[in-house]
Parts: structure tokens; sequence; C-alpha cells
């Protein structure tokens, strides 16, 4: 042995000792979410903004796999089996489970984002109380711009819809379209597709943007502004997945939802605004604002909507949209 050895065995013995001090980087979590919508459309793009800023705010700690095979009306059940982490659902999907959630679908109550998001700050505690029994926590939730309706000829009044095939987004619609005599059908957008391409639908209820990114004007020229209804997009999550992840990873998941729903909110009427530009660029026909016949004949259609919601929810609940609809300023 030369007299270096020892030197030698300590440098090595150093050398080791730095190794097994190094922090071992840690493995990426990355969870699942699942939308109906294409990431062409407005929610899709609004869930991929919402995948970047997870990773930007956990420091690429944290990711999300988009996912589209799961339907938004098997999303609650889904989510709480943990099949998905976590889901962006339209509210009226939620609602053939949860009758409250239909409350921001409900016709003729927020004629404006200011009145939707009012709205959504009354209801989101009872949103969070709801998704608990379901095992699931609310992130965050988007406005839709308000809805209105797509046709292949100007609607004039109620008579217009009659046997008129439309596409709607949930329940609540469909019941007030059917009270008018058209024939609606609840359908997601990639239902609506092939349909469109077979010209056998001729109108659909949905927002401006919403017609834009489908391109609904190369199929039905004229989009009525009725400002309807303003629902919302859910994005809710299992409890055990976000149990699961660690507090600084919580913490910039909840960060991530706040700076998203933040934007959304925030950017809607630009949005909105560059819809009708769009549309306009594209030869389709805005008629605003919308005849005031068929304005009336859709608030008539709309009443057993209003008495079916109530008898489906909690006194409470009931008592929450009588909250929300006292404090609203008179027209």
């Amino acid at each position: 042995m030369t007299p270096s050895s020892p030197l030698r065995r300590f440098r090595s013995l150093m050398a080791l000792t730095a190794l097994l001090t190094i922090p071992l980087a840690q493995a990426q979590t990355t969870l699942s979410m699942s939308s109906d919508y294409e990431p062409d459309t407005l929610m899709g793009q609004r869930a991929a903004e919402f995948s970047q800023e997870v990773t930007r705010q956990s420091d690429g700690d944290l990711a999300l796999t988009l996912r589209s095979d799961i339907r938004s009306a098997s999303h609650l059940q889904a989510t709480s089996a943990g099949v998905i982490d976590i889901a962006a659902t339209l509210s009226g999907a939620l609602a053939e489970e949860i009758p409250f959630f239909g409350i921001s679908s409900l016709p003729a109550i927020a004629y404006n984002l200011k009145e939707a998001n009012r709205l959504y700050q009354l209801a989101k505690p009872r949103y969070r109380e709801l998704l608990e029994d379901h095992h699931q926590i609310l992130l965050f939730a988007l406005p839709w711009p308000p809805s209105g309706l797509w046709s292949t000829r100007p609607i004039a009044d109620g008579d217009d819809l009659k046997d008129m095939p439309i596409r709607t987004y949930d329940r609540n619609t469909q019941r007030i379209l059917l009270n008018l005599g058209a024939d609606p059908r609840v359908m997601s957008w990639g239902e609506l597709k092939p349909l469109l391409e077979a010209g056998s639908i001729h109108g659909a209820l949905t927002s401006a943007m919403g017609g834009v990114s489908a391109e609904l004007y190369r199929y039905m020229p004229n989009f009525t502004t009725l400002n309807y209804a303003m629902p919302l997009n859910i994005v809710h999550m299992n409890r055990d997945s976000f149990d699961r992840l660690d507090k600084r990873q919580q913490t910039a998941l909840l960060a991530a939802a706040k700076a998203t729903e933040e934007n959304a909110w925030a950017s809607a009427e630009a949005v909105l605004a560059e819809a009708y530009t769009t549309l306009q660029a594209n030869s389709a026909r805005l008629i605003t604002p919308a005849p005031p016949a068929l304005h009336r004949d859709l608030e008539a259609a709309s009443q057993h909507v209003f008495d079916s919601w109530k008898q489906k929810v909690s006194r409470q609940d009931g008592n929450l949209l009588e909250e929300y609809l006292e404090s609203r300023p008179e027209r």
C-alpha cells in the first residue's frame, strides 16, 4: 500500500458522500384531464391554457394529460371512480345527476357576463358542497359566451322553430324548444359534425364563439343573439387524486386554477367581440338584437323549466336563486 492510499480512500469516501447527499430529481406527477371539446374550440383552448399554467406554477413538477375519449355525461361518475383525475364538464351535463348545476343554464336570468359572474360567486359554495358529496372538489368554472341560435334561415318567432331539428347542449334548453314545437337533440360537438355534413340539423343553440370554432356558418349562416343563457364549464377533480399530491403540488394546482379562471372571465367580452367579427368576415348574418316576438315566445316556453328545476332542488337551493333574482338590477 502506498503512502497516498489513505488520502485516496478519504477522497473516494468524500465523493461517495457527495453523491449520496445530492437530492434525487423528483419524478414528475402526471394527472389526467378529460374534456369534450376539440383543441380549436374555446373550452379546448382553455383546457390547454390550464395545462400550461399547471406546468408553469409547479416548475414542471406537475403535468396534465388531456384526453377526450370520455363524454361529459360520464364525467361525474368517471371522476368519482378515479378513472380520470380532472374533468371539464358543461354544467348542464352535471345537472343530470345534480340538478342544482342547472342553475347557470336557466333561461333569462343572466344577460351579461357581470350578472353571470355574480350568480357563479353566489352558487360557488353550493357547487363545492355538492361535488364533495361525490368525492370531488371544485377547481374553477369558466363562462361560455351567451347562448344564441345558429340557423339555416332567419328565425322571427317561435312558430319558425316548429319541427326544426336543432342541436342543443342540455335538458333545460331541450325542454324549452320542445314546448315551441321544435325537434331539439342534446348532443356533443363530436356527434354534431356528421349531422351537419348530412344536412340533417338545421339549427344549433350555442354561443357565437362555439359556432365560430366549429365553423357552423358553413352550414347555418344566421346567428341570432338571444343572450338566452350563460352556462358554465365546471372543472372538478377527484378528492383522492388531489390529496395524493404534496402540499407544493396542491398549491401550484390551485394557483393555476385561479389564474385560468380569472383570465377566462376577464377576457370573455373580448372573445365575444372577436367571434362576432369572425362570423361577419365569413359572410354570416348577425341578427342583433333578437326579434322581440322570438324573445317573448322563448320566455313563455321557459316558465315550466323554472318550475321543474325548483321541484328537483332543495328549498335552500331555490332560495339561493330567489336571492339572486331579487338583487338583480331592474330592466
